[in-house]
């Protein structure tokens, strides 16, 4: 991805062969001041019963986001280099787990040691504010691990092994806290090789020239620090039917000259639900987004089919370095969509999607702050709908991970740009976790998807006994609001009673999290 709408080209390429589909439509404009779902007073039921049985560690790692060098790295530093108290202080309270760096297309044009570097898509040259020092400095104020993209294309095999060797074996001191910044583990072999960009072909690699040169970097690479771990950028040659590469059979081509050794799999499959034909009504890109992650979910389990076959001696972990929710890109009005409440519902769908797939190493945020409408913290330092949805989660995913029946009403969606025809959807998923000292403290992030009528539920947990209960609820008078104002997706908090299960009532399209306290035994 890019900072700005002028780096939409790579996006557009994801449904390469689709661009001449309905090519009548793209006059088509759909206002996002249209509300096409009232509140009802209707209501759906559900039930949820926690298994309270040990379950699998949470992985936090999938509280990632990213962090762009230019632009001050997307409004985080000041003119005079430091650090901006305000977005400073979001950032830590958010606590994004993996930071990646220096951002999207970027990192094809970018070259560390630069004073300054050039802007991928309008060519004009900035300081580089945001160095791999600063940025380093950035991930131990917010705890965060760093994660490095190399520059395959423009960027030569030396350049990439100085930077390894820059972060990894030399001590750098903080120039914040006066402690040495921690090495940089995970790296990142390019970002979308598989894609042309219509706006820049002279940084286009065919895939058999991109398979050579990774040998090339990865070998350097581990030369500085062979215990680096080096993730691969590959995809899918379609998703729900839809191209999503110019080159197809791009990663068998790659997985048959690459030799050098890697170790997990990048992805960027979980944009989504990207309606590329435009003039899809409001109606079905909020339907496109609730189903999203399951077409997510359904693409990382091919790619792990496809990776097995492919390399069935490796057991490759899978990271989304990239995701978010994306309705368009270049068409207006509903580009703005991905600020809107439905957006961050897909993000807590997608999100329970990447907590549940055990193969699932880490997973980045498209983005951290700014960078136009994809930066979960405003330019103006405070929180969009997708930062409180992070917020929640981040609160939510801790000790292990539980198992939960659910059963709720369902909702038929037809496909919509990349994402798949779902007969029976639930209005209702939900991710748990139980941790604490002695495991006394249950959660539970419960999502109704349902844009007009609020869920009427229970949720049992065995014969648990419970001291207290509270919940904390995400909600909107408008899914489809793309103001891009404060508070659009409000939080607020409420105590529950406490009995031998917790009866809920979930407004239209929220996300809540229900934490209960047990008893002392």
């Amino acid at each position: 991805m890019s900072q700005t709408i002028l780096g939409i080209g790579r996006r557009r390429m994801l449904a390469a062969s689709c661009l001449a589909i309905g090519t009548g439509a793209l006059a088509t404009a759909v206002s996002c001041s249209e509300r096409p779902f009232k509140p009802s007073d209707e209501t759906h039921t559900f039930r949820i019963e926690l298994d309270p049985a040990p379950g699998v560690p949470v992985n936090r790692r999938i509280l990632g986001s990213n962090v762009g060098w230019a632009f001050g790295g997307d409004n985080l530093l000041t003119k005079e280099d430091a650090f901006d108290p305000a977005m400073l202080q979001l950032a830590r309270e958010l606590g994004p787990t993996v930071l990646r760096y220096p951002g999207g297309t970027y990192s094809d044009v970018f070259h560390w040691e630069a004073a300054s570097n050039e802007h991928v898509f309008n060519r004009q040259m900035q300081p580089t504010q945001m160095d791999t020092r600063r940025f380093r400095e950035f991930c131990d104020l917010v705890g965060a691990e760093p994660l490095i993209t190399v520059n395959v294309v423009t960027g030569s095999v030396e350049e990439a092994g100085r930077w390894v060797a820059s972060t990894n074996t030399q001590v750098t001191l903080s120039r914040m806290t006066g402690r040495p910044l921690r090495r940089v583990r995970y790296w990142e072999i390019g970002n979308e090789p598989y894609l042309k960009e219509q706006s820049r072909s002279d940084i286009d690699l065919a895939p058999e020239e991109f398979a050579r040169r990774s040998n090339r970097f990865i070998k350097a690479m581990r030369a500085a620090d062979d215990s680096i771990l080096i993730g691969l950028p590959l995809t899918s040659d379609a998703r729900s039917g839809v191209p999503v590469t110019p080159y197809p059979g791009f990663t068998r081509t790659v997985l048959g000259i690459v030799t050098e050794r890697f170790d997990y799999v990048c992805l960027h499959n979980a944009y989504m639900p990207f309606a590329f034909r435009g003039g899809e009504s409001m109606h079905s890109l909020y339907w496109g987004a609730a189903a999203g992650a399951l077409t997510t979910q359904a693409d990382l389990a091919a790619m792990a089919r496809l990776l097995k076959e492919l390399r069935p001696s490796q057991n490759l972990p899978l990271a989304v370095t990239e995701y978010s929710a994306l309705f368009s890109l270049g068409r207006g009005e509903t580009d703005k969509l991905i600020t809107s409440p439905a957006g961050a519902i897909y993000l807590a769908d997608v999100l329970r999607v990447f907590a549940r797939t055990p193969s699932m190493l880490l997973a980045n945020h498209w983005s951290l702050s700014a960078n136009w409408i994809f930066g979960s913290i405003h330019a103006d330092a405070f929180p969009r709908p997708a930062y409180e949805v992070l917020k929640l989660v981040g609160e939510l995913l801790q000790g292990e991970v539980l198992e939960a029946r659910v059963q709720a009403a369902t909702q038929r969606v037809a496909a919509v740009g990349q994402v798949a025809a779902i007969d029976a959807m639930p209005l209702i998923e939900v991710l748990a976790t139980r941790s604490g000292p002695r495991k006394q403290v249950l959660r539970a992030m419960v999502i109704n998807k349902d844009p007009e009528r609020a869920g009427i539920g229970h949720l049992s947990f065995g014969d648990l006994k419970l001291s207290l209960a509270r919940l904390s609820l995400l909600s909107a008078s408008n899914p489809m609001e793309a103001s891009d104002g404060r508070s659009v997706f409000a939080r607020s908090e409420s105590a529950l009673e406490a009995g031998k299960e917790i009866a809920l009532r979930l407004p239209p399209h929220s996300v809540a999290m229900v934490t209960l306290e047990l008893a002392d035994i």
